[in-house]
């Protein structure tokens, strides 16, 4: 009996290897595509106050020359107002910033499929409800940026584009069944002052399923941490792009 036992689990042991193996090979050499980012994103939606119902859209523009917003309102009856600033990625929010005003930072912050307009003030509606926009899809605008990946060894990758200026070096591993590649973004790209990097990038990518050698890119994290008023850090926050028709990255 304990004979048995042992040629079994002689046979056991390859036959779970392979099973690991299977559909788990490596990424090898470079692999190359395009990544589809917004440059120009607006928002829509109406704020009731003293029972009017006043039109709102915020403008979002990523240019080479910095991160632009316009904050558009109409009043009944009235001229509208627009108000034009910058923005940026705050702490798990889009942060909308202005020379002049009484208020001069509002927060863009996604609600599922809409997103909550917000200020340290507070916006509400006469009901008490939160201000929700949507994004506008027929005025938004993506553009396309070439990426790649080259996998240099077991551990080392350099990834290129994507939105990013800098040819980077990360690493990559398995986690259960998708490739997972962490780079740092470097000083220069003006994550911190002090000559650290804060910011890192994190893509999950999968074997297409049809057996083509390529990679296809499913999502895209964005982790920074995030700096209290003394100095110090806490937990770093995420913001992520899904894409749900995954970039398609071909072997080179």
């Amino acid at each position: 009996m304990l004979a048995e036992v042992k040629i079994l689990r002689l046979f056991a042991i390859p036959i779970l290897l392979v099973f690991a193996s299977c559909g788990m090979e490596d990424p090898q050499g470079s692999y190359k595509g395009y990544v589809k980012d917004w440059v120009y994103e607006v928002f829509d939606g109406t704020l009731t106050s003293e029972g009017q119902d006043n039109q709102l859209r915020i403008v979002l523009k990523n240019t080479p020359d910095g991160m632009f917003t316009e904050i558009v309102f109409r009043q009944p009856g009235k001229q509208e107002v627009v108000r034009s600033g910058t923005w940026s990625v705050g702490d798990g929010k889009r942060v909308l910033s202005f020379p002049e005003g009484d208020v001069r930072e509002y927060y863009l912050i996604k609600r599922g499929a809409r997103f909550a307009f917000q200020s340290k003030q507070g916006i509400r509606n006469d009901d008490g409800s939160p201000v929700l926009l949507m994004r506008n899809e027929g005025l938004s605008r993506k553009e396309s940026y070439s990426f790649s990946l080259n996998f240099i060894d077991d551990e080392e990758v350099r990834v290129k584009g994507g939105g990013i200026t800098s040819d980077l070096k990360g690493e990559w591993k398995w986690a259960s069944d998708r490739v997972v590649v962490v780079v740092e973004l470097p000083p220069e790209e003006g994550v911190s002052e002090e000559g650290e990097s804060l910011e890192s990038y994190k893509y999950f990518l999968r074997w297409a399923p049809d057996g083509s050698g390529e990679l296809e890119l499913e999502k895209m994290v964005v982790l920074r941490p995030f700096i209290k008023k003394d100095g110090s850090k806490r937990q770093s926050w995420m913001s992520s792009l899904i894409f749900p028709d995954p970039p398609k990255l071909e072997p080179n």
